[in-house]
């Protein structure tokens, strides 16, 4: 049934890009005459900008009013463009500077597009120190808010993503990025967005969108090590060899589904590494080898690693030995989860790890995407406030894997990642 399933799907394929472009142009004509409506703005004077990107139809996420509230506390003038309708729209007084609300076409890219041509109109640009560019498709942790936002314009950093994605190449994560004054004054990011033509296939905006916006930032910065994020992968790998609680916490705490191919860290690749470099049987050596060799002990029983204590008994159990070296368990620890994280999208990739380093946010698409499962939001859960923590899992919830319940076109286009 499985392999019937799937010859079905793939005979959808070219129905499937077909429709999804149809849609994307028949949405473009519908809208092609409404122009952004500017319901509220209050004067600019000179601090740093978040530009909000908003998908909220009716009244504001409680997570998405957290946010807002953070922000104000930390000065933040709040610039947000909602591509649906509040009921009321004064209802974000004192939360929203500026609220714009714009025809439903272009996904957050287009309100990205529309703040930031606001912004260039306005002559913001010239003295507005940081631009934190963020949208609403996190989810976003009350207590780590306050700080992430200080980090995120306080680097001295040109450009500054949160997180970094490494599929198909190196590029930040649109979902939320900081550019300093020097970038918001540079021709070259100024003509991006004016050039930026409107599209709701996923895919264009994508490589339009963030894979575009990415190589013009990098054009536009000084040196580049003023392209970067604030959670790298370099970052962690540094944390791992400095905080051995994070190794502990890694371990336990590795994404648990298996759905998506990404490949995931494993101790079974630690032990077999250890095993390739350092344990050869006594019959095999070569007179005179001074490789550094443990005698095997054959198999031992199964054991329950949650720890890098409970690791290096294991591996003393398999050598036979207690002469380890702890630095030798911890690089290969550190590489093997290391490799791992730097997989992908990051913040897919590592939510649990992310939060427990400080990064507030979630990728509400993480389980519609079989990056996530119960398991991972529980483990998730660990970490927040009771309150926060079912607001979370209802909202990623709300999604279940589209690979499981779309059908048709639908589930073909899902699979082409078009949905």
């Amino acid at each position: 049934m499985r392999i019937l399933d799937r010859l079905v799907t793939a005979s959808f394929l070219p129905l499937a890009s077909i429709i999804v472009t149809a849609q994307s142009e028949r949405k473009r004509y519908a809208t092609r005459s409404l122009k952004p409506r500017i319901l509220c703005e209050k004067a600019y004077d000179g601090r740093n900008v978040l530009l909000l990107a908003l998908y909220e139809k009716g009244s504001l996420r409680p997570d998405v009013q957290r946010l807002l509230q953070a922000a104000q506390a930390e000065g933040f003038y709040v610039l947000a463009v909602n591509t649906m309708r509040l009921a009321d729209p004064s209802a974000v007084e004192g939360l929203i500077d500026c609220y714009i609300e714009r025809p439903n076409f272009g996904r957050d890219f287009a309100s990205y597009r529309d703040g930031f041509l606001h912004l260039f109109a306005r002559g913001w640009a010239e003295t507005c120190p940081n631009v934190l560019m963020l949208n609403d498709s996190v989810f976003f942790t009350r207590e780590r808010l306050p700080k992430f936002l200080r980090d995120m314009v306080s680097s001295g950093k040109e450009v500054l993503g949160s997180t970094e994605n490494y599929d198909e190449e190196h590029h930040l994560g649109s979902f939320c990025i900081t550019m300093a004054n020097p970038i918001l004054r540079n021709p070259k990011f100024q003509q991006y967005w004016k050039d930026y033509r409107l599209s709701d296939r996923r895919p264009t905006v994508i490589k339009r969108g963030e894979m575009r916006l990415s190589k013009t930032l990098k054009a536009c910065v000084s040196s580049p090590d003023q392209f970067t994020s604030l959670y790298s992968g370099e970052r962690y790998i540094s944390a791992l060899r400095a905080n051995p609680e994070l190794v502990d916490f890694s371990i336990a705490n590795v994404r648990a589904s298996d759905i998506n191919p990404w490949p995931r860290a494993s101790l079974k690749n630690v032990i077999e590494k250890f095993r390739t470099r350092y344990l050869v049987n006594r019959s095999d050596q070569v007179h005179g080898s001074k490789q550094n060799t443990i005698m095997t002990s054959g198999e031992p029983h199964e054991d329950y690693i949650r720890s890098v204590e409970d690791l290096a008994k294991y591996l003393s159990d398999i050598g036979n030995t207690d002469a380890l070296r702890a630095e030798d368990i911890a690089v290969m620890v550190a590489d093997e989860f290391g490799d791992g994280f730097l997989t992908g999208s990051h913040i897919h990739q590592n939510p649990t790890i992310l939060l427990k380093m400080g990064l507030p946010i979630i990728k509400n698409d993480g389980v519609y995407r079989g990056l996530l499962n119960v398991e991972d939001l529980l483990r998730l859960s660990d970490l927040m406030d009771a309150d926060e923590s079912e607001e979370m899992r209802k909202l990623l919830l709300s999604r279940p894997y589209g690979g499981h319940h779309l059908v048709g076109w639908q589930l073909a286009a899902f699979h082409l990642g078009l949905l």
